[in-house]
């Protein structure tokens, strides 16, 4: 089909687009996103969460391949007269812009915000392409690759390719190997072309029949109990949430699936019709289901909305046995199936049922199992994971799809209408749904109505509004209070949770998260997930505070868990003797005081001390801040430890809060057996300032001549910020060049305590004649050095964090031979925020 100069968007020159007709399933998500814009109901997300160095350029070139070989990215829609048509674009670039977010103190909040806005921006049909990419930095070597397309040129299948043709192209292009990716035959044009020519034949007239006789008569509506009387229009405002589904219920449901002679799919669905029969007191159950759509050979390895819907009929009265319900579901399924070339548009058009704007028609819940688009987690060099942005949108009432990962753990996904549905609604049906599954395993010759489903009595199935429901305090699965027994169900959600994030079959009540596999990244992204599936939020530190299923349960519902962590922080236990504070600047991220706690292992004690950030930690601390800040930081020390010796450590601006601990410590009689120092340098006059920035601005000169124009931008933007700041900090008063560079009036800072400096082999030019870094003008006690080969921002990660840890332990075991200390005391108050470091006041405890 030849393009005419009349279907052509005008922006552009018309003889360079290719024409086609749009599919059937396009029209109608055509119609409805037009009847509904602007509108992102219809877009569909994919999210990689990308761990270890990134190759930017090759992952652009990466995605730039698979828009130059699929259509589909590069399509938009016009109408010709009456009639739909898909206009292909020649070629697009495509330009990943990058999002930094590696310079807040938790980046993890507001890069998921943005990537909601991100995923909430409505597309414009008429103007593709309808696909677009973004990459978020989180840190250093943690980014996230997120792609958004609208439905109309994409399905679940089809992000499946996209995962696995990125990450085939990404190995290629950084190994100067040829990617291993199929030769596409057609395009997603030439599919719609023969689905038109298809809809004319008897084959597709035989189809239609067998509908017509599967649907008579099909109730027009399923009246689930709900939160909200139904309004008149559909919302389509809905969220989404995923529950880990209990590795012994899918290992059983596979099992009896396998003996009976059906699928796991469709004994999943049996147990679903119950469910859903006893909450609506209906016996005529319809649920669409979603099948591939991919009849020809040909179609499989293109990206393109092909996928298309199948109503699943079945009869429920009669007080049937689950095992005669499943035999009833197989018939169903196999007849679907057999006429699944007949798109749902086309047996809609025919059936013509009476159209109502408040619900979908002939169903309104959807049910379908999948694999997820990530089927690897190898990328390049890098680990990739899932990053999951929950939408806001739903067009259905409800729809569950049980997912199975990469890892084969199972996931069931509820997307809801939130003007029906409240989220503890949501929660209630997993629950009974997990409890059918797990009685028709047991007993699958029970009958239907024998099955205990616990949050069905109070229906009110005729009005589908239930008045009587009682709430639950809190909107999240840790809801209840008080009883051991009531920790129960959320320990077993953790529990899927943990065994997800480590990868591992088995985790016990009382496993060390650290001890079996985690490390601060994984922590972060327990988290995350936490969040994601329960609604809970919180903070990484609370995984250091309670490190096994059974503490975080208990600290889940304690209302402290959100609060900010205390000045002191007990990250490991060891064995009697002196124990090590790890001491941190206020409002940093301090996780890798964690992974040096786990690297002591059981051996020594370490306490982390670190204050609250606040808004004016913007500037440098004031001589009398830092003192009281000190001040604070010892009496938080001396109630596990009351006395001598001490041993710190420390890095970066951390490092000149533990110098001023250590200078009071001393002056008040008290020994500091140890001062670790982790990569900083101090430097005292004017001349070496400027040799300090000649070489700093021509290193930062040279990285900026290398990067790509974009990046460069970008670089050029963050400095023009920092200049901003700086000005800001001068209207303030001192700024952090002044606190640092100290005027002719500074007095160099002498203690007695022992340095053990680890700092990289590599250091500036003005420092090579100073291996101490400066330090050895300040200690008496005299400078250890160790080098570890690594960038700064490695030392507290492994494999550095260990060589640094077996150093810190030997001198810590030589201190315990020559001293006997007391073991920690207990503290005769809690240390709660009372205690933490207010910037905007700055006041020493009284």
């Amino acid at each position: 089909m030849s393009p005419s100069p009349d279907l052509l968007n005008p922006r552009v020159s018309e003889k360079f687009w290719a024409v086609y007709p749009a599919s059937l399933a396009q029209r109608r998500l055509w119609f409805l996103n037009e009847l509904q814009a602007p509108t992102a109901a219809y877009n569909v997300n994919i999210g990689l969460w990308l761990y270890g160095t990134l190759d930017l350029l090759t992952l652009e070139a990466s995605v730039q391949e698979i828009v130059n070989r699929h259509e589909t990215l590069r399509t938009s829609f016009a109408l010709h007269g009456s009639e739909l048509v898909q206009l292909v674009r020649p070629d697009y670039d495509v330009a990943l812009s990058v999002t930094d977010f590696s310079d807040l103190q938790d980046p993890y909040p507001a890069a998921y915000e943005f990537a909601k806005r991100e995923v909430a921006q409505p597309f414009d049909l008429s103007r593709g392409p309808l696909f677009r990419a973004k990459v978020m930095r989180i840190r250093p070597e943690e980014h996230v690759l997120l792609c958004t397309m609208h439905h109309t040129i994409t399905d679940a299948w089809s992000m499946q390719l996209f995962t696995k043709e990125l990450a085939a192209l990404y190995e290629a292009g950084r190994t100067g190997t040829e990617p291993h990716v199929p030769e596409l035959k057609i395009q997603y044009g030439d599919f719609a072309n023969w689905q038109q020519q298809l809809l004319y034949g008897d084959y597709a007239q035989n189809q239609l029949t067998y509908w017509r006789r599967a649907l008579a008569g099909v109730p027009p509506l399923l009246h689930l109990p709900t939160d909200h009387p139904r309004p008149p229009e559909q919302s389509l405002s809905g969220s989404t949430h995923t529950f880990p589904v209990p590795a012994e219920i899918i290992a059983g449901a596979a099992s009896l699936a396998a003996e009976q002679k059906v699928t796991t799919f469709m004994l999943l669905l049996s147990a679903f019709k119950v469910l859903l029969s006893r909450y609506s007191r209906q016996s005529d159950i319809c649920v669409g289901v979603p099948v591939a759509g991919r009849t020809r050979l040909e179609t499989e390895p293109l990206i393109g909305f092909f996928v298309d819907t199948l109503v699943f009929r079945d009869d429920l009265s009669g007080n049937p046995r689950f095992l005669d319900l499943m035999t009833s579901v197989r018939e169903t399924t196999l007849g679907a199936l057999a006429n699944a070339d007949v798109p749902f548009e086309k047996v809609v058009e025919m059936l013509r049922p009476e159209r109502n704007l408040s619900y979908n028609p002939i169903f309104q819940v959807m049910f379908s199992v999948i694999k997820s688009a990530i089927r690897s987690h190898a990328f390049g060099e890098m680990v990739a994971y899932p990053y999951v942005v929950d939408g806001s949108n739903s067009i259905l009432d409800l729809c569950a799809t049980f997912i199975e990962d990469s890892d084969g753990k199972w996931w069931l996904q509820v997307e809801f209408d939130t003007s029906l549905f409240k989220i503890e609604r949501i929660f209630r049906f997993f629950e009974d749904y997990m409890g059918v599954l797990r009685q028709v395993i047991a007993r699958p010759e029970a009958r239907i109505q024998t099955l205990v489903i616990q949050n069905c009595e109070t229906n009110d199935a005729l009005t589908g509004f239930d008045h009587e429901i009682h709430e639950p305090s809190v909107a999240s699965a840790f809801v209840a209070q008080g009883s051991e027994s009531s920790y129960i169900p959320e320990r077993e959600l953790l529990t899927e949770i943990w065994k997800d994030v480590l990868g591992v079959e088995r985790v016990g009540l009382r496993d060390n998260f650290f001890d079996i596999g985690g490390h601060s990244l994984l922590a972060a992204h327990l988290a995350a997930h936490i969040h994601q599936v329960t609604g809970r939020r919180i903070p990484v530190s609370a995984i250091f505070r309670a490190p096994t299923i059974e503490q975080l349960t208990a600290l889940l519902h304690d209302d402290s868990v959100n609060r900010p962590d205390p000045i002191l922080m007990q990250l490991s236990q060891g064995e009697a003797g002196v124990p090590f504070f790890a001491i941190a600047e206020p409002g940093v991220d301090s996780l890798g005081y964690a992974i040096l706690a786990r690297a002591l292992g059981q051996r020594h004690s370490v306490y982390k001390l670190q204050g609250a950030g606040g808004p004016n930690y913007e500037r440098p601390f004031e001589p009398s801040e830092l003192r009281a800040l000190a001040e604070q930081y010892i009496a938080a020390m001396r109630t596990v430890q009351p006395r001598g010796p001490y041993c710190v450590g420390a890095m970066c601006n951390g490092v000149l809060i533990a110098q001023e601990v250590v200078q009071q410590l001393e002056s008040g009689g008290q020994e500091v057996a140890l001062f670790a120092i982790l990569d900083t340098w101090v430097l005292e006059n004017s001349q070496v300032k400027m040799l300090w920035k000649l070489n700093y601005y021509s290193d930062r000169v040279r990285m900026l001549a290398t990067l790509p124009f974009r990046e460069q931008m970008d670089f050029v933007s963050r400095v023009l910020r920092r200049r901003r700041a700086r000005n800001d900090e001068k209207k303030a008063g001192k700024t952090w060049s002044e606190a640092y560079w100290p005027n002719g009036s500074f007095r160099l800072p002498r203690f007695a305590a022992p340095v053990l400096l680890f700092k990289r082999p590599r250091q500036p030019f003005f420092y090579v004649r100073d291996p101490q870094m400066g330090w050895g003008n300040r200690s008496t006690g005299g400078v250890e050095v160790c080098n570890v080969n690594c960038e700064h921002y490695e030392f507290l990660r492994q494999p550095y964090v260990t060589f640094i840890s077996e150093k810190i332990s030997a001198r810590l075991n030589e201190i315990n031979r020559r001293v006997v200390v007391p073991p920690p005391a207990r503290s005769i108050f809690p240390m709660s925020t009372k205690w933490a470091v207010r910037p905007a006041t700055r006041q020493s405890a009284a």
